[in-house]
């Protein structure tokens, strides 16, 4: 679907874009060049099997090499590039083909040359673009060549030489790191309630949330409340079911596990489990079936609950986020 006003968080709107000044071979022995290409050729694949990414126009014209461009390593046969499977080169170019090409026309002023985490990088086109893109409001991802230098990751400053003109772009070179990309625009980009589980999809894959889900039904107001939500479910997204699994269902040491990341959340007590019609408030209604959420996290001793089920084979193994509420009897 078009990137609308309203639905800036799907597909084909893009916010990740190929940093070609990553593209540094200078330092590698052709084995660790291979198994490089070979990883991130593995997670722009896996990338673009989901989402758009976009890359520069003259992404090929970067220098990998001193006096060795990125055309001539992977096109040209006898050249500095057979050092590394022609298989594994072919699939890196096929792969950058399949990107869109970002258009400078979409953003004006775009500067060659940026400060990135207090270095220079030069003819770095799509790192200035990202930057422009992210002040205008649109935050941008960057996938690197993941060279062991060690590899650019997580939220890193970038900003224009003059050094008035700021911002963060994040960094990443495996598909596993754009969660905390998606879940870090919530405050960044101050995502309105309407827009939580759009952006949820893909900062909480593992999760599914309810249709009936509300903000309403805490004690305090979404703004209050986005951020301690959103931190409940990347800890349910990353660690909940592992947890259960290592620890046999026991919910205590489970409790006790997942207390290290800030959160508390428990199963509802015996007292309350031995009352049917006070379990019958945690039935949800999802896709024609009913899913009992009997675990849930408090932000507060007296107040405000995110109720959820096991994993679930009905729903692929995710567990289903049930009920956002102040308080449900006990």
């Amino acid at each position: 679907m078009p990137d609308v006003e309203g639905e800036p968080y799907r597909a084909p709107s893009y916010r990740l874009v190929v940093d070609e000044t990553s593209f540094d071979f200078r330092e590698l022995e052709p084995d660790q060049l291979t198994r490089l290409l070979d990883i991130f050729n593995d997670t722009l694949g896996e990338i673009l099997r989901e989402r758009p990414v976009a890359a520069a126009e003259w992404w090929h014209e970067h220098a990998c090499l001193d006096g060795c461009e990125l055309s001539e390593f992977l096109y040209v046969r006898g050249g500095p590039g057979d050092t590394v499977s022609p298989d594994v080169r072919r699939r890196t170019a096929l792969l950058m083909d399949r990107c869109r090409t970002w258009d400078t026309d979409e953003t004006a002023d775009v500067p060659d040359t940026v400060h990135l985490a207090g270095q220079v990088r030069e003819l770095a086109w799509t790192l200035g673009y990202a930057l422009r893109r992210t002040l205008d409001g649109r935050t941008m991802a960057c996938l690197v060549f993941p060279a062991d230098n060690p590899v650019m990751s997580g939220w890193q400053p970038v900003s224009l030489p003059t050094g008035d003109i700021e911002a963060e772009l994040y960094f990443l070179h495996t598909a596993y790191e754009l969660t905390a990309f998606w879940r870090g625009l919530y405050e960044r980009e101050d995502v309105p309630e309407h827009l939580f589980p759009v952006l949820a999809a893909d900062a909480f894959p593992g999760l599914v949330l309810a249709d009936t889900l509300s903000f309403r039904k805490f004690d305090g107001t979404y703004r209050e409340l986005r951020g301690w939500v959103a931190k409940v479910l990347a800890v349910l997204n990353d660690h909940f079911a592992d947890a259960l699994e290592r620890h046999a269902g026991l919910p205590g040491h489970v409790q006790a596990e997942l207390g290290r990341f800030g959160i508390d959340l428990s199963p509802e007590s015996p007292n309350t489990r031995a009352k049917e019609k006070v379990m019958r408030q945690r039935d949800v209604e999802h896709d024609g079936e009913t899913y009992r959420c009997e675990w849930h996290a408090k932000q507060h001793p007296a107040r405000n609950r995110v109720h959820f089920t096991l994993p679930e084979q009905r729903l692929g193994g995710c567990i289903l986020v049930g009920i956002f509420v102040d308080h449900l009897d006990t």
